[in-house]
């Protein structure tokens, strides 16, 4: 007797139609370990369409499921079969039907962007829907670094960025984990993601980026507002985590010259630059407590064993102080940026004063809260006379001002950031899917044309400044075209 998987196979239409006529009960046999059906079989091997509606017609149950679970959509999507997808949703295959994982049609789809906008399309599509381990489809592709996917599950309407797995675990914390630091940044971009939620192990993404020895995605998450001073279940603080670790900090960040400086106060040597202490000090300078006693009562500085050195760090870090933020911040001078330590602070933020940034790291939007003691910011100032040593002189009101963008200026920024230009659309909130840009024709420096002319058009004209643009070409770390474009405001 013939058999059907072979007509399938080859794609013989008439053959699948001819067998089908002479024993109807064919559609329904199972083959395999895993007992799948033709009609699965042929969204395996992406048979002709013609086949798949055969089967259908005949009889062929699109709701069936194999050994693991999966219906003959989930092994569309799984093998990216995207007519044999669309002609089952349309026949009436379930979008929100789970294999014995708990995994729909959507967490399968997050490695393969046109399943995602097919399934979106679908009202009845549950973004939100969890697996047996409790991860979404957001879990997912945080997890696997499928930036195209997060962007497109973030804008869905009812998507919730901060549900937990069954560890306790936010599809931020499950980036963090990865490393995937251009899916942190994505995330960190979203005003609904919560940075404080802790898992089983009482960590926040900030600890878990700490432990895991991730100085860029630490300082995103610091840049953002993450508290500083958050303990796990074992009472330990960041420095805690950071002192422990034996290996080096990695960083995907620019060269960062306030780490030299604390090289330079600790005397310690350029291979050290990354080291835990070292990193250490930058977390206290942003708040963190050297005097945080966890559960077993030792404080970060228990963890030092040279003596020379736990001297240094009290003497930079006193407890009078909080244990965090240098002692020689309060010494006369002209007060400097608390996150580059390079310029001079132009703006510092009210009401309590700790957050003054210099023009390069002024952020666009005025923070909510002070990444080092929490409080609610309710307004900025900008500060004049550098030179002067005294805060309260230095206050005026006002913002600082910046040059307004020109398209002349959007043209020199395309040519710097030729084919990156996808990641500054992100920061900017720009929908390329309108701008019409995917001809492979259209070579890139267009491409990132069109996309920051359709972004100057639409945004607010408040915000079309240089200084707008200069901090989503840093947060989206096209260094050329930042300098580029800070040569074109002098």
């Amino acid at each position: 007797m013939e058999d059907i998987r072979q007509k399938i196979r080859a794609n013989d239409i008439k053959g699948v139609e001819r067998l089908v006529k002479m024993d109807p009960t064919i559609i329904h046999q199972r083959y395999g370990e895993l007992g799948r059906t033709p009609l699965m079989l042929v969204c395996i091997k992406g048979a002709d369409r013609r086949i798949l509606e055969t089967l259908i017609d005949a009889g062929g149950e699109v709701g069936a499921k194999d050994c693991e679970g999966c219906t003959a959509l989930h092994l569309a999507v799984y093998w990216h079969r995207l007519q044999a997808m669309e002609l089952l949703i349309a026949r009436g295959s379930n979008v929100n039907e789970k294999n014995n994982f708990g995994c729909t049609p959507l967490h399968l789809a997050t490695e393969w962007t046109d399943g995602v906008k097919a399934l979106r399309k679908q009202s009845a599509v549950k973004v939100n829907a969890r697996s047996n381990d409790g991860h979404t489809p957001l879990h997912w592709a945080c997890s696997r670094g499928y930036l195209h996917t997060v962007e497109l599950l973030l804008g869905h309407n009812g998507i919730d960025a901060n549900v937990v797995d069954n560890n306790g675990d936010t599809p931020l914390h499950m980036a963090v984990q990865k490393r995937n630091y251009k899916v942190v940044t994505l995330l960190l971009n979203q005003d609904s993601v919560n940075l404080e939620i802790v898992n089983k192990e009482y960590r926040t993404p900030l600890l878990e980026a700490v432990s895991d020895g991730h100085l860029g995605i630490m300082q995103r998450l610091i840049a953002r507002g993450a508290n500083v001073n958050v303990v796990d279940h074992g009472g330990n603080n960041c420095l805690h985590l950071a002192l422990k670790r034996e290996n080096n900090f990695h960083s995907e960040v620019e060269h960062m010259t306030m780490l030299d400086q604390y090289l330079k106060d600790l005397k310690l040597g350029k291979k050290q630059r990354y080291s835990g202490v070292v990193v250490a000090c930058y977390l206290a300078h942003h708040g963190a407590n050297f005097y945080c006693k966890n559960k077993s009562g030792r404080t970060p500085l228990d963890l030092i064993k040279k003596e020379n050195l736990k001297k240094m760090l009290k003497t930079l870090f006193s407890p009078h102080h909080g244990g965090g933020r240098r002692m020689d911040q309060a010494l006369k001078g002209p007060i400097r940026c608390v996150f580059c330590e390079d310029e001079v602070a132009t703006e510092t933020f009210f009401p309590c004063k700790h957050l003054s940034l210099c023009k390069k790291c002024c952020l666009p939007k005025i923070p909510k809260r002070c990444p080092m003691c929490r409080q609610n910011i309710t307004s900025k100032n900008s500060l004049v006379g550098p030179n002067s040593s005294n805060m309260e002189v230095q206050m005026v009101a006002g913002p600082v001002g910046s040059p307004e963008l020109k398209e002349k200026d959007l043209l020199r920024v395309a040519k710097r950031l030729g084919r990156d230009w996808w990641q500054v659309a992100i920061v900017l909130g720009v929908d390329t899917t309108k701008l019409k840009i995917d001809d492979e024709s259209i070579d890139a420096v267009k491409q990132g044309y069109l996309m920051l002319y359709e972004w100057f058009r639409n945004c607010d004209p408040e915000t079309r400044t240089h200084a707008t643009l200069r901090a989503a070409l840093e947060e989206a770390e096209c260094v050329a075209a930042m300098e580029c474009l800070s040569l074109d405001a002098k």
